[in-house]
């Protein structure tokens, strides 16, 4: 948008003002080209004055003086109230100060044609709902004018869903909810505003970032009285004792839970409580859920032993929903939910067949709206009730008083322990087969605003029996088990009067007249507390919100799962006499007692920049793509970069906040390129999970051509890893290829071309050359010709649309091959395309029908690509027989099925083309000896459909009905046979057919070719062209195989002779070859594909980074060594040495920055790409005894585990601190750390202890989950196999798989002791008794033993790398050598 079309300033207002004049609330407000959204409420004879003028003076409050006047002092003194305030309220003038106070612009309309408008710059209150303007219409309305659509979500329902939105009860995430709290307070007592907070007026944006409505209160004065809520407990009572019936009690169950009427994913939830079989009968069971009674037992059973593990993924789905309702829905929401595709006879008919058709629950409108059966479609009948009613309205009575029977009031109970009550809660619903996937759901992207909500934590009482008597008080008692119907009294303390004359009792008078004097900041202080409370307590609150004597008896009886600090403060909330601090010093005092981490406060305040400068762009005040806005983002993408700096555990706000940015049109790129290092840096691996699917959207956008350049893929594929990277990340970048905008599809091609150099021959051919070839058949998906004429009129001469970028595809599979070697074409490119001409011949689709013009163009490219003798070698077997003729069987049998007669006409033009350039290249004696049979099918095909009669005109011939030949038009054979007989001569030609009299006719001269083409009988040409041999090439542009000829002679005929051998020796070509053909990625061939010299002693350690084309290597020499991994290459030294170690390297291992760890005792992180220290730390016991540190590995992106010979803790190091952050207790018994291993981010560390103990912990809070005796006193290692699995390896006993699972135990002992072990996705890989290298699957089978013999490596095998992406192993010496083997 242009900068001048919009911008908030007074011109604006004005126009504003002009246009409010002639609004109505159900009218959409415009100003120029930007929607606004207004609010209106009048004031009228039932408005509760007295109410209303409370509210104001909360807003305009001007009494901030601490001090008492003292008749002021007197008059508390003495119980003399204060005088009465006039109740006359001065509607306009206390909205335009509000207005003022809180810098709102104001118009006033009321006095037409006189207005008065005043004009306020924009003020942003980060905690704060936004306001543009205040206007008056009339003297008795108001109109509140925002900027756009309020983002966020209502601050109830994320406490509803806490166990989603704040899992475990994050002290983190509420000490952040809580410092929004602080800052808001802050933020309007500074404006002399005290506001009585509700949880109702607050609104949570997706960052977790608090908003206040501070005009709410005020209008809700104005809407019709609501009916206070009852609590829970009484509800249930009057259900318990029939006071209520059924509907009427799971409508409020409903209601507390949240769910509203015509929210599709949050719809009120009723049971289905009959079949319809029958008019008094056919109830269904209560004690199970209808998805249980729809699935089985055993459905549920099975989907609980997959990941996540859950029965039940929802009561209501939104499908079930549409479908209940599909009468009265429009067409478009159903086909949006259901199924896009409209067929009315798929929905269920009658009530019966929707009983048994659906999983979900019912909905209320079956038990109370008739029209729900009344179809709105003129193609879709009525639903249709059970034969014993006559009318909607009679089954709706006869619905309800089967949802009140005995039979179901009974057994309601048990249906809502189900769906509201504890067999909800994770433990209760594994056995009642009740696990909701809301409640298991791990990587949810955003809050959860829908879902289960938990009501109860006991069983539900049962309903009074209908013929209970009195006398016996069986019933009662059962109440009183289940807590309900017992009334609590409160037990008051007697209060203690102080002396007369103590200072005590004359400070809390003080304080007294105080507190009367600022009750409207007293009130605001505790609503403060009361939101806290709620936040700490909202998995308990059962609904109910803003209740303060549900709030406090919550506090006492939860008290056990609040926070300490927090308990402490909410003391205040019971005894109001304590003192309680001024409203001045509430924020700080607040956060001082529950001790807030300075992290928290510091990336708050920071965060509340970005928040405000994100809001001010989405107010529409100021211009999108202006100069203005682009500064503003510059500013909120800094801000955010300092807030992920801080974020620590906070970071759900700032993953929120980028997504908000990559889903921003104006801010998304230079937003992804700014933030995208630093996020690297900073964010955990889960944090990063959340961002892929915005990240390849946004790749996958049209117009983010920066995004495909090489400088971004490579943070992308640093920070996601290589294996994220090239399953998720590289196919879109692979489908910008054949992007329509050249721009892109350039860009695009280079960064795939420099991802094939960077990650190697055998990753290229595994996943980018393999991508590639697939992705050229999308550039002929609509087969559209290049100008206006759409129908092919000459074989030779069709051009398609998408022929230019697939040269660019095309151009990019040629640099594939001329950087590595022909042997892409000979195993991948052309078994590709026999593979895809198979497939369709199988059963033919639309979806290949554009594949086989992409096979003719990958057949092209290997022609040019090969040498001659190449070439001929792969000619007839695969080009010829397996890709032209068989295409041309296919084309040329009507019984294969094509998109339409076009499509098929345009296929056998490209394959003629591609047979054309073929014969060009090898000549027509080879074509003659090799490519015959593509031609004898052809011209047979064309004599079965055509024949001359005597005159030579030419005409269709008569088939029999079975004949299946397809009939090719006449103008393509003309074609074909002219160009073919112009460049070879009729005699050669004629030796492809049959019945060489039937080329007579089409070698006619060009003036008889002119006929009318509507007419199918061609008159005999009066003159004949002279086609001769003589015409023909002198020489074949091949030799043929039969010939001998130079080599030198054969080298500088057509195509890339230089493509010959390529760059690639042949063992790095066996490689590539078995890759392409799925061989076993850990078979071990004895193969040497590069030497690695430089080390001068033992090899101890060897480490990769994930795209497996460097590595490094730890040794005794003091040394740690950084290699490149080079296939062109025999022999390599070393790319950089650090030399900082003084001692032995001991361990080595690699961060997801590929910033590397090593150890002689003394940690070092250094960044070897940057030749930089970021850190060295020594062990640093608090006993004062140092040690060394003797391993160092991974928990997550960012923390490494140490552990040191001295002691028996394990410490944990964090890159993004520069030290070390904690040090866990590993065992309470003696022994010292020999040996650890990490699995699953930390969730699962195994630590061996030199009393042959093994511990199993959590690294994430210390927690000792198991100990397990193994005798291993020697342990040198410990891998983890699975879950519940490890190797543990001794240096002097065999190593042993020891299972932990449910109790520890030994499953199996290896044939010797292991001297190294490295662990991949599903090996193991072993180095046992010097010299033999072992291979085992994750299960413990022996997959692959063979012996390295010294020939291949000198010196003992002493440290092994398995490399799987490149399906090769590096394997060190203690000689110091490094080979790279296969």
């Amino acid at each position: 948008m242009p900068e001048e079309e919009f911008e908030w300033n007074e011109s604006k207002l004005n126009a504003l003002s002009e246009i409010l004049t002639q609004w109505a609330p159900h009218d959409e407000l415009k100003l120029e080209n930007v929607i606004l959204e207004a609010k209106m409420a009048w004031i009228h004879e039932s408005t509760d004055a007295v109410a209303l003028e409370k509210e104001f003076e909360k807003l305009l409050n001007t009494s901030f003086d601490p001090l008492m006047d003292y008749e002021e002092h007197q008059r508390v003194k003495n119980g003399v109230c204060s005088p009465a305030k006039s109740t006359k309220l001065d509607w306009i003038t206390k909205w335009a100060n509000i207005a003022e106070k809180l810098s709102i612009s104001h118009i006033n309309c009321s006095k037409a044609p006189h207005k008065t408008i005043n004009f306020q710059r924009l003020q942003i209150l980060p905690n704060m709902t936004s306001i543009l303007a205040i206007a008056h219409t009339e003297a008795d309305n108001v109109i509140l004018i925002y900027g756009h659509t309020k983002e966020g979500i209502d601050f109830q329902t994320v406490l509803r869903h806490s166990y989603s939105n704040i899992p475990d009860g994050s002290l983190q995430t509420i000490h952040f909810l809580t410092k929004n709290l602080l800052d808001l307070y802050s933020q309007l007592f500074s404006r002399k505003i005290t506001a009585e907070f509700k949880t109702r007026h607050f609104r949570c944006l997706p960052s977790f970032w608090l908003q206040y409505d501070v005009l709410a209160p005020i209008f809700e004065q104005f809407r019709a009285p609501r009916a206070p809520r009852i609590p829970l407990d009484e509800a249930t009572s009057n259900w318990a004792n029939r006071k209520w019936e059924n509907y009427q009690y799971l409508t409020y169950l409903n209601d507390i839970t949240g769910r509203v009427r015509g929210e599709v994913h949050n719809h009120p939830i009723f049971p289905w409580v009959c079949d319809f079989s029958e008019e008094n009968g056919g109830f269904r069971q209560l004690n199970r859920t209808k998805y249980r009674l729809c699935k089985g037992d055993d459905q549920l059973r099975e989907m609980y032993s997959r990941e996540p593990s859950h029965h039940v993924p929802e009561l209501l789905s939104d499908i079930g929903y549409m479908v209940y309702r599909a009468r009265v829905e429009p067409k478009d929401n159903l086909c949006r939910h259901v199924r896009r595709k409209w067929v009315p006879e798929e929905y269920p008919s009658t009530m019966s067949r929707m009983y048994q058709w659906t999983p979900d629950e019912c909905i209320p409108e079956f038990y109370d709206d008739p029209s729900i059966f009344n179809s709105c479609h003129p193609d879709m009948a009525d639903l249709r009730f059970p034969e014993f009613v006559s009318s909607p309205q009679e089954f709706i009575e006869w619905h309800r008083k089967m949802l009140e029977h005995e039979e179901v009031s009974m057994n309601l109970h048990r249906w809502i322990d189900l769906v509201f009550g504890f067999n909800l809660a994770i433990d209760n619903s594994k056995n009642a087969l009740n696990l909701h996937l809301c409640f298991v759901e791990k990587n949810r992207r955003g809050l959860r605003t829908t879902g289960m909500v938990q009501l109860f934590n006991r069983p539900h009482p049962i309903r009074m029996p209908l013929n209970y008597d009195p006398k016996l008080d069986n019933y009662h008692l059962k109440m009183e088990s289940f807590g309900f119907g017992m009334t609590s009294e409160h037990r008051k303390e007697p209060e203690v009067e102080p002396d007369e004359d103590s200072h005590y009792q004359i400070y809390q008078k003080i304080k007294k007249v105080r507190r009367l004097r600022h009750n409207t900041y007293f009130s605001s202080m505790v609503s403060a507390m009361e939101v806290m409370a709620q936040i700490v307590l909202a998995p308990h609150l059962a609904g109910r919100f803003d209740d303060p004597d549900h709030i406090r008896r919550c506090i006492q009886l939860y008290s056990y799962r609040i926070p300490a600090n927090y308990r402490r403060l909410f003391d205040f909330l019971f005894n109001t006499e304590q003192d309680f601090p001024d409203c001045d010093e509430f924020s700080f005092f607040v956060s001082v007692r529950l001790n807030i981490p300075t992290k928290i406060l510091n990336f708050s305040e920071e965060f509340g920049k970005c928040v405000s400068l994100h809001i001010l762009r989405k107010l529409d005040v100021i211009p999108p793509f202006s100069k203005r806005s682009q500064l503003i983002i510059l500013k909120e993408v800094e801000s955010l970069k300092k807030s992920i700096r801080l974020c620590d555990h906070m970071e759900q706000c700032v993953v929120a906040a980028f997504q908000q940015l990559l889903e921003d049109e104006e801010a998304c790129i230079q937003s992804v390129h700014r933030l995208m290092p630093v996020i690297t840096r900073s964010l955990s691996q889960s944090a990063l999970e959340d961002l892929i699917n915005p990240m390849i959207e946004l790749i996958q956008c049209e117009t983010s051509v920066k995004l495909l350049d090489r400088r971004f893929l490579m943070h992308v594929s640093i920070c996601y890893g290589t294996h994220t990277f090239l399953d998720l990340f590289l196919p879109p970048i692979v489908e910008a290829c054949a992007s329509m905008n050249c721009d892109r599809s350039v860009v695009a091609k280079e960064s795939i071309m420099w991802l094939a150099k960077r990650y190697g021959p055998v990753i290229c051919a595994k996943f980018i050359s393999s991508n590639v070839l697939r992705i050229m058949a999308s550039c002929y998906e609509a087969f559209e010709m290049v100008g206006l004429e759409q129908q092919p009129k000459a074989v030779f001469n069709v051009v398609l649309q998408g022929d230019e970028t697939c040269s660019r595809i095309e151009s990019l599979l040629s640099e594939i091959v001329l950087t590595y070697s022909v042997t892409f074409i000979t195993v991948q490119f052309l078994p590709f395309c026999v593979d895809l001409i198979e497939q369709f011949h199988k059963r033919s689709s639309v979806q290949l029908e554009p594949g086989l013009v992409s096979v003719f163009r990958i057949v092209e490219l290997s022609i040019r690509s090969m040498s001659d003798h190449q070439l001929m070698n792969y000619l007839e077997e695969f080009i010829i027989q397996k890709v032209i003729y068989r295409v041309l069987t296919i084309l040329l049998d009507a019984s294969f099925q094509f998109s339409s007669m076009r499509v098929r006409i345009i296929i056998i033009c490209k394959v003629c083309q591609l047979l054309h350039s073929i014969t060009q290249k090898i000549g027509t004696e080879n074509t003659r000896i090799y490519a015959n049979q593509p031609f004898k099918l052809m011209f047979s095909t064309f004599s079965e459909i055509y024949e001359t009669d005597e005159e030579l005109r030419i005409n269709l011939r008569k088939r029999p009905s079975e004949n299946t030949l397809f009939e090719v038009p006449l103008w393509m054979v003309e074609d074909v046979v002219d160009k073919f007989a112009k460049e070879w001569g009729v005699p050669f030609l004629s030796s492809f057919c049959d019945d060489p009299a039937f080329l007579i006719p089409f070698v006619s001269n060009s003036s008889s070719s002119s006929s009318p083409p509507a007419s199918i009988a061609h008159s005999p040409p009066s003159a004949f062209t002279a086609y001769s041999l003589g015409g023909m090439s002198s020489g074949n542009r091949l030799f043929s195989l039969s010939a001998s000829s130079p080599v030198n002679s054969v080298n500088s005929l057509g195509g890339l002779s230089f493509c010959d051998s390529g760059s690639l020796s042949a063992v790095w070509c066996a490689r590539v070859s078995a890759a392409v053909c799925g061989v076993d990625n850990y078979r071990f061939d004895h193969l040497s594909l590069c030497n690695y010299t430089g080390h001068q002693e033992k090899i101890r350690k060897l480490a990769a980074i994930s795209n497996e084309n460097s590595f490094v290597s730890a040794s005794s020499d003091k040394t740690v060594k950084l290699w490149s991994i080079k296939p062109e290459l025999d022999e390599i030294g070393c790319q950089w040495t650090y030399q900082k170690h003084t001692r032995p390297v001991h361990d080595i291992t690699i961060l997801a920055d590929n910033s590397i760890a090593s150890t002689d005792g003394v940690l070092h992180v250094w960044d070897p790409f940057r030749t930089t220290l970021l850190a060295q730390m020594e062990w640093d016991s608090k006993e004062g005894s140092g040690g060394n540190i003797m391993r160092v590995e991974n928990v997550d992106r960012h923390i490494l585990s140490a552990i040191c010979s001295l002691h028996s803790t394990v410490k944990l190091f964090d890159s993004r601190v520069g030290g070390w952050t904690c040090e866990l207790k590993v065992s309470p018994g003696p022994g010292l750390t020999r040996a650890i291993t990490v699995r699953d981010k930390g969730n699962k560390m195994a630590v061996a202890l030199s009393n042959g103990t093994l511990a199993i912990l959590d690294a994430r809070n210390g927690k000792i989950n198991a100990l397990a005796q193994t005798n291993s006193t020697h342990t040198v290692s410990v891998n983890w196999l699975s879950d519940t699995r490890l190797l543990v390896c001794d240096a002097d006993e065999c190593g042993i798989f020891l299972e932990t699972n449910p109790r520890a135990h030994i499953v199996r002992k290896l044939q010797d002791p292991v001297s190294a072990a490295c662990l991949t996705d599903n090996s193991l890989v072993t180095l046992q008794n010097g010299t033999i290298l072992r291979v085992y699957r994750n299960s413990g089978e022996l997959q692959i033993e063979t012996k390295i013999r010294p020939d291949e490596l000198p010196g003992t095998p002493t440290a092994v790398l398995p490399l799987p992406l490149n399906c090769s192993y590096l394997i060190g010496s203690s000689h110091g050598a490094i080979r790279l083997m296969c």
